[in-house]
């Protein structure tokens, strides 16, 4: 029987002749959800994207460090080339500026490494494929940006928001194809969030994801032909 590493370097080495975008996610769930769904809709045969799933003993191990030594490990495994790339999808509100400090500096000294950095939460790219953030009112946009819980048992404030504007919404069951079908539109929301891009990540509220999503779609490779 070959082994899980046999397996893994034969599925890597058949998409050699495409770009490769490897994800390694903060959370467990959310992320591998969307973007499975995203890079499936957006099939092509020049990108293969491979989302990162953590071990069993490591499932609560979420920091942005451990979320880099996956993508780190990977890079030490498998061969890359020059157009392959691995994302870092990480949240802002749970962790130090210290400590994403250090994951930064560390990706922008790599040419492999990218850092989609959500600003509070992941939740905010999702709402923006359904939310234009622009007619929000500046008191409205400080209650998005702090994510507060009502109560200590209750979801944070976008979680709930997000419920709201799907019907229904659970980090492990949500209807993914809902949002993709405005992901052009999360783009250009995101893009005009996204007030300082020479910043290391958002320092208000915004996200990075747009520019992995481009990547997955192909957008900025198509926008060169």
């Amino acid at each position: 029987m070959r082994s899980r590493n046999s397996l893994m370097r034969e599925r890597h080495e058949a998409f050699r002749d495409a770009r490769l975008i490897v994800i390694a996610s903060e959370g467990k769930d959310t992320e591998r959800i969307y973007f499975k769904a995203l890079a499936t809709e957006y099939a092509n045969p020049r990108v293969h994207v491979h989302i990162l799933k953590r071990s069993e003993d490591e499932q609560n191990n979420s920091s942005p460090e451990h979320v880099l030594k996956q993508l780190n490990d990977y890079k030490k495994q498998y061969s890359l080339e020059s157009d392959d790339e691995l994302w870092l999808v990480v949240d802002r509100d749970r962790w130090t500026e210290a400590m994403l400090s250090s994951v930064a500096t560390e990706c922008a000294q790599d040419n492999f490494l990218h850092v989609a950095l959500s600003n509070p939460c992941f939740e905010i790219w999702l709402l923006l494929h359904l939310v234009d953030v622009s007619l929000l009112t500046a008191e409205e946009r400080q209650l998005w940006l702090e994510n507060r819980r009502r109560s200590k048992n209750a979801d944070p404030f976008l979680k709930v928001r997000l419920r709201q504007e799907m019907g229904s919404y659970h980090e492990s069951d949500y209807d993914s194809l809902m949002l993709i079908e405005h992901v052009e539109l999360a783009i250009e929301r995101s893009i005009t969030l996204d007030k300082n891009p020479a910043d290391r990540w958002p320092q208000t509220l915004g996200t990075r994801v747009y520019l992995l999503a481009e990547s997955v779609i192909d957008r900025k490779y198509m926008k060169k032909r």
